[in-house]
């Protein structure tokens, strides 16, 4: 039997989890597969609280007690539990249709490095279709339909995660400096053009957020850093291979009483 991880860090997402890990859970898989959700939670009572409600029986629930972002929470879960493939989903998106099987038809064999993505659709907080503004300046259809891919959501192979560490400890734009690292590390690129899931806009929204956004002087320096690899690739040097930096954690249901945050201890009582 195989297995197909979806990786998920959630801060500040009490209001999207529920229909976010309703819409994984219902997911199919061709048989002989079966499929993990991993969520790990970013040092948020109010988030842990609404991970506390939710029960499945191939969901986990994990703490991360400091504030670590969502890159290293991937490679802490991604590297604590092995697998054959990874999926990479934000905790306020919602997969449409057979977004895990339509990608998984396309990877092929996990020794073989690949990463696959979909289309999208741009949603507010109640999941209606919004025009959106884009990094690039242009804005999506009114229907809120990109017909491209987003680096924030793919999934790959474990030969593409062996080969290259992990990610980036960075507090955003991490998604897109591994997949470029990928590609020029010899992993396939396949979109599948479906718009096979929504993307929901709002201001707490590593895109949208004063700190992290499209205009935010962090996420700039991170894509000079990206431009900067493109060079160095491009003139022959190999596409690095990272010691990820990873954060202890702890299963979200045995917490020692010593790292449970206040809040929630109290609220749990």
């Amino acid at each position: 039997m195989k297995t197909l991880s979806t990786i998920i860090a959630a801060r500040n997402a009490a209001a999207w989890l529920p229909q976010c890990i309703a819409s994984v859970a219902s997911q199919r898989l061709p048989a002989g597969w079966r499929a993990d959700i991993r969520l790990g939670v970013d040092s948020c009572p109010a988030t842990l609280m609404a991970v506390s409600r939710i029960r499945h029986p191939r969901f986990h629930a994990y703490y991360f007690p400091e504030h670590v972002g969502p890159y290293v929470i991937f490679n802490s879960l991604a590297c604590s539990y092995p697998t054959d493939v990874l999926a990479r989903f934000d905790a306020d998106d919602v997969m449409l249709g057979d977004y895990l099987l339509s990608q998984l038809n396309e990877l092929g064999s996990a020794s073989v490095p690949a990463i696959t993505q979909t289309w999208s659709v741009y949603v507010d907080h109640d999941l209606h279709p919004v025009c959106a503004r884009l990094a690039s300046g242009k804005t999506t259809a009114q229907d809120g339909r990109r017909s491209e891919a987003s680096d924030g959501q793919f999934m790959m192979t474990s030969s593409v995660w062996q080969r290259l560490g992990g990610f980036q400890a960075w507090r955003c734009h991490g998604d897109t400096e591994f997949i470029r690292r990928a590609r020029w590390a010899g992993a396939s690129r396949k979109v599948v053009p479906a718009h096979l899931y929504l993307r929901r806009m709002h201001s707490g929204s590593l895109t949208q957020a004063d700190e992290t956004g499209y205009a935010s002087q962090i996420r700039r320096y991170y894509a000079q850093q990206i431009r900067d690899a493109h060079d160095r690739y491009a003139r022959g040097a190999p596409p690095e291979r990272l010691r990820p930096a990873v954060a202890r954690f702890y299963p979200a249901n045995a917490m020692p009483a010593e790292t449970m945050p206040r809040s929630y201890s109290e609220a749990a009582r």
